[in-house]
């Protein structure tokens, strides 16, 4: 397999950004002057069978790779999908999604001999999928109160009948992250769902199957696809979506250099 430089996305001026931002390569955009903003969009393939749902309770998350050609490909999948920051370039995560994949149309195309390939998945009623930061193996959950910001960056899923139906889905706990109200004087309650959460290290998102949102461990009994579903070669498909900003890099050298007149140049001059 031939060497390629990872995270090598470029950061897009407005006016470049024709296609869907590369989550793979980490490519951003420069939404706003010195404020970078990227999306990361990745899935999870769930197989097995209910006899084993209490070995899947957490998951992480596949970012697939652009090169679609398996035996030739270049760029592996992501087997994570990680959030970059550092404390110098803290990233400010806003906007979080979870759904459960529904082929289009949702009974597949007559053309394709394989679909549909998409199944509900198994769970018991009542439980949850969350996706959000991941801590250590655990979730941090959505807590009632909140003091970081963690409903921006998390987003869920409740099973009913027994299944997470196909087509299941709902974006960010806190929707987008801005102040609307405030009470008759400023409270931590008004705050609730209006902050970001910021990250100082590159911080991995997973999905994970408990029993109510606020849960800090794994709580879930698992989920799981039916027999039939597994005899068909159908597969339950979880897809995630993250977004976050980022402060661009520091000015240097390189965004002036090109306007400068310096004497090396034919008639140049410093002055």
């Amino acid at each position: 397999m031939a060497t390629y430089k990872s995270n090598a996305g470029a950061i897009l001026q407005p006016g470049n950004q024709i296609n869907k931002l590369s989550g793979y390569n980490k490519e951003g955009v420069q939404g706003w002057p010195g404020i970078e903003l990227f999306e990361q969009v990745g899935y999870i393939k769930v197989t097995n069978l209910t006899a084993d749902k209490a070995s899947f309770k957490s998951f992480n998350i596949t970012v697939p790779s652009p090169d679609r050609r398996v035996s030739d490909r270049v760029r592996d999948d992501r087997t994570s999908l990680v959030v970059s920051a550092s404390s110098d370039r803290p990233a400010y995560v806003y906007g979080a999604s979870i759904a459960i994949a529904q082929d289009v149309p949702s009974g597949g195309l007559p053309s394709f001999p394989a679909s549909p390939i998409t199944a509900d998945l198994g769970a018991t009623t009542g439980e949850i999928l969350l996706l959000g930061p991941d801590n250590s193996g655990n979730p941090l959950g959505v807590p009632s109160t909140q003091l970081n910001g963690l409903a921006a960056a998390s987003s869920s899923i409740t099973a009913a009948s027994s299944a997470f139906a196909q087509g299941s889905a709902d974006t960010t706990v806190g929707d987008f992250p801005a102040w609307t109200s405030v009470s008759s004087s400023i409270a931590t309650a008004d705050a609730a769902n209006s902050m970001m959460y910021k990250v100082t290290a590159d911080t991995t998102f997973k999905v994970y199957n408990l029993n109510a949102i606020a849960n800090t461990t794994i709580t879930g009994d698992g989920v799981f696809i039916s027999s039939d579903d597994s005899d068909a070669g159908k597969a339950a498909y979880i897809v995630c979506r993250v977004n976050y900003l980022r402060p661009a890099a520091a000015v240097s050298w390189s965004d002036v250099s090109s306007f400068v007149d310096f004497a090396s140049q034919v008639g140049g001059t410093d002055s």
